[in-house]
């Protein structure tokens, strides 16, 4: 039980301090005033992303949570189906 009441104030002062970080950067970023500069970050950040998506991509493909070309189409049928036959 312990572990779980550390646990859970880990998570939220991890939380704060990732939430704290996006603030500073959004106050610093608001500071700067040159294009090119705006630019590289705006580059940085969406390299940033993609290699996020990536790594919980992968994860995900590791795990075996994942569809095959098939099991989605059908999948999407499904919806199609159901969303349009109200």
């Amino acid at each position: 039980m312990k572990w779980l009441i550390l646990q859970d104030v880990f998570q939220k002062q991890n939380i704060m301090r990732t939430e704290t970080i996006k603030l500073g950067l959004i106050d610093r970023l608001m500071r700067v005033h040159e294009v090119s500069t705006l630019q590289r970050m705006e580059k940085l950040i969406t390299q940033a992303e993609m290699e996020s998506r990536t790594k919980k991509s992968l994860e995900a493909i590791d795990k075996g949570d994942v569809l095959s070309m098939d099991e989605f189409s059908k999948e999407n049928m499904q919806w199609l189906k159901k969303k349009y036959t109200k």
